[in-house]
């Protein structure tokens, strides 16, 4: 590995394992260090002073961070009671000085995923690029990419950190039409990946198959892990598309309960106000998954 060399610039080797991956064409990925990367690139792309961004809320909070870090102002628009996205409200939200919109499918931290029938109103609708945020795609089975032929302004956003194991190596890629990876392009940073990092992404898309049968693992764990949680009382398990369950206490503190399970060894996303006395909990290996439940019962009951 030649590690003293800068990696070419294009990614053309890992953006053709992208497209045998997607069924699309290597000239519709953009290759970023990470999806945050590509979540920024897309900001300095479109977003600037004078200008808004439109996010479906409560999502995850770096669409909003790199909208600011770029002087646009971000509108959030209230997700409806069941965790879907309001596309009326969303609309009405857009003005001509809007720059982009994002959604997550699904969702990060419920969970929920967006349908493509509220995809297609909003691109249609849109005059503006429409993010979709896939991080958790694998776990679902659904996506957007499908959609880019038939609308332009529809960017989907995908990493190699969850499903593909890869979060330390910081890899993620963008997928939308030739010419706005054209745009993209032009504020991408030319070697924000390592020669390492882009190594271990052409291995793992080189094993699909393993990394599918990972997920299957995963998505059976996640309904035996919500089956025994929704069984202690006083905790609500959101159904979930992601390899995380979000759960709502009806008669504990969360941020108590989060304490007590920290200091028994297990980590969980505390959301605070973002979403009121909830925790998101990543489904883990059946074993552990076993402890947890046996845990947070003997904590709240």
């Amino acid at each position: 590995m030649a590690i003293n060399l800068y990696p070419d610039t294009s990614y053309r080797r890992f953006r053709e394992k992208v497209s045998n991956y997607t069924g699309l064409s290597a000239d519709n990925v953009l290759v970023g260090n990470g999806g945050d990367e590509c979540i920024m690139i897309v900001c300095q792309a479109f977003l600037e002073k004078g200008l808004n961004t439109v996010i479906s809320s409560p999502t995850y909070s770096y669409f909003r961070i790199a909208a600011e870090i770029n002087s646009a102002e971000a509108r959030l628009v209230k997700r409806r009671p069941d965790g879907s996205d309001d596309v009326d409200k969303i609309l009405e939200t857009v003005d001509k000085n809007t720059g982009a919109i994002f959604l997550c499918s699904p969702n990060n931290p419920t969970g929920v995923t967006t349908s493509l029938q509220d995809i297609r109103k909003i691109a249609a609708e849109a005059p503006c690029p429409v993010i979709v945020d896939e991080a958790y795609y694998e776990y679902s089975g659904k996506t957007a990419a499908s959609l880019l032929s038939s609308y332009p302004n529809i960017i989907v956003i995908r990493t190699l950190s969850k499903a593909f194991s890869l979060a330390g190596a910081r890899i993620g890629y963008a997928l939308a039409a030739e010419e706005t990876i054209n745009i993209l392009n032009k504020v991408r940073p030319p070697n924000s990946l390592s020669i390492i990092s882009l190594a271990l992404a052409e291995k793992a898309m080189s094993q699909v198959g393993l990394v599918k049968r990972w997920v299957e693992a995963t998505v059976a764990e996640r309904r035996r892990l919500a089956s025994a949680i929704g069984k202690i009382p006083g905790i609500v398990v959101k159904e979930s598309e992601a390899n995380f369950l979000l759960l709502t206490f009806k008669t504990h503190d969360a941020g108590k309960i989060h304490e007590k399970l920290m200091e028994k060894g297990f980590i969980t996303r505390k959301l605070g106000n973002t979403i009121p006395n909830t925790l998101r909990v990543t489904v883990a290996a059946p074993k552990a998954n076993r402890k947890f439940v046996k845990t947070l019962q003997s904590i709240v009951e």
